[in-house]
């Protein structure tokens, strides 16, 4: 099995991954819960798609990336980043974040996906910053 998945790699038909951690899906509400409460946001989209509009806060977090090191992926070198603190993921439309869930929580870190991804997020009246990545 291959991850991560684009949407350009995606067979016609075939879901982006139908055993991903929907289970870990939160939806707005809770996510903006966990966000008051320290967590990160990471965003697994293109820097193209990143770029148009993203969550506050959020940081561009390559897929690959992600696999090959999760820890230095969406904390890089910070010497006092806290690596515990629960994390939230936001794709489109909440596929490739399940994904990066599965993989985060295999690694062993408290990871959720937004469920529905940034059109729940628009849907809910939430903004989206656009802008290169921080």
């Amino acid at each position: 099995m291959r991850w991560p998945w684009t949407r350009d790699d995606r067979e016609p038909g075939v879901p982006d991954r139908p055993d991903a951690g929907a289970a870990h899906g939160v939806d707005v509400s809770a996510a903006l819960g966990l966000l008051s409460r320290g967590a990160v946001v990471i965003d697994v989209r293109s820097h193209r798609e990143f770029v148009r509009g993203h969550l506050p806060g959020a940081r561009l977090v390559d897929a690959r990336a992600l696999r090959a090191d999760p820890v230095e992926a969406i904390w890089g070198d910070d010497p006092l980043a806290d690596t515990s603190k629960p994390v939230v993921v936001v794709s489109t439309t909440g596929a490739r974040a399940e994904g990066a869930v599965a993989l985060l929580r295999s690694a062993g870190h408290e990871a959720f996906s937004l469920t529905g991804g940034l059109g729940a997020w628009l849907k809910d009246g939430q903004v989206l910053v656009p802008g290169e990545p921080r």
